[in-house]
């Protein structure tokens, strides 16, 4: 294949070397003598590449440089400087060279620029090949992650379909532990969809925003609760972000936690219920507490033990210790679920 080079220099004796040279080298080459010919010629013909001289009577190669813009990104410009100038090659190469020649008057000439053309074109070539590698890549990530979207988008949709049926259910159930039971399976169903509805909006479907996640989780339990009026929810979140599993774990437990307090702190149906999310020197507390009659561990839970049975499971998910105690004001509960963020035993 015939290469074409611009060549810009205002010595017309070494440009006519230069095209009977480099054209034994399947190389044809374009003459400009000065710096505005050779702008004029590239912005309006297509190159391979330019070389390009320092010295003009009327200024430098740098303008050149200049001139043309990002343009050099896409086109290697091979420039032309004198032996003892360093300092105008270094500029150059800040400019957008992507190599300098030293001109000479000996043999060595133009054997040097011939294998700089070479080895600019074959870098610009692996640049280009690297840079379509990674825009494909970039393309291929962007339709992963819409599909794990789209597939998110599905599986909320399901299970609000799912939530919608158990509470179609409840009007067809005839005892309050029946419907109880649907009320509290329809609450987890919510909360593992709630991560799915999290990572559909989310900028990174690999992590989960928990004070947005479990805020919503403990608004919707508030709304549904006996005597909502009444019993008073206060949250205090940390930013903090998991991965999809770890809020789904996260998701059941406060439900079930809420739920509880909810259902059994305040026989009397007024009430606080404060729930926190922190984060400090790497260790995550998450912690939901009342002033209410508090926990009698003499005794059997109340219901049916399921809650207390996920809570723990989750929690070993987690690789989370769950201690309870009375809250320091008063003989309420205080459930403290504690765990480091890279998911390492406590």
């Amino acid at each position: 294949m015939t290469l074409r080079i611009l060549y810009v220099d205002d010595d017309p004796t070494l440009a006519k070397l230069a095209q009977r040279v480099l054209g034994r080298h399947d190389m044809t080459v374009v003459h400009a003598a000065s710096v505005a010919v050779g702008l004029e010629e590239f912005k309006a013909n297509s190159f391979d590449a330019v070389v390009l001289d320092h010295y003009f009577q009327n200024g430098t190669g740098l303008q050149f440089l200049s001139g043309i813009g990002e343009a050099h990104r896409n086109i290697p410009v091979l420039y032309v400087t004198g032996a003892s100038e360093a300092q105008v090659a270094i500029d150059a190469l800040k400019a957008g060279a992507a190599d300098y020649v030293i001109k000479n008057v000996g043999d060595d000439f133009f054997p040097l620029l011939l294998n700089s053309i070479q080895q600019a074109l074959d870098n610009f070539q692996l640049r280009r090949e690297k840079e379509e590698a990674e825009r494909q890549l970039l393309q291929a990530k962007e339709r992963a992650e819409l599909m794990a979207k789209e597939m998110n988008h599905r599986i909320a949709n399901s299970l609000s379909l799912v939530s919608a049926m158990i509470r179609m259910q409840l009007n067809a159930v005839a005892t309050e532990e029946a419907r109880t039971a649907l009320l509290e399976t329809q609450s987890r169903i919510s909360a593992i969809a709630g991560v799915h509805r999290s990572l559909y909006t989310a900028y990174n479907v690999g992590e989960v925003e928990l004070d947005s996640y479990l805020s919503s989780i403990i608004h919707d339990l508030a709304r549904s609760a006996r005597d909502s009026e009444k019993l008073r929810i206060s949250t205090d979140m940390d930013t903090i972000k998991a991965s999809p599993d770890q809020a789904v774990a996260l998701g059941v437990i406060v439900t079930e936690l809420t739920t509880n307090a909810l259902k059994y702190a305040y026989p009397g149906g007024a009430g606080d219920i404060r729930i926190s999310l922190k984060t400090h020197d790497n260790i995550v507390r998450l912690i939901v507490e009342d002033d209410g009659i508090g926990i009698d561990g003499a005794t059997s839970p109340k219901g049916t033990g399921l809650g207390t049975r996920l809570i723990t499971a989750m929690a070993q998910s987690l690789r989370a210790t769950v201690s309870q105690s009375a809250t320091p004001s008063s003989q309420g509960a205080s459930i403290c679920v504690q765990w480091e963020e890279d998911g390492s035993p406590q």
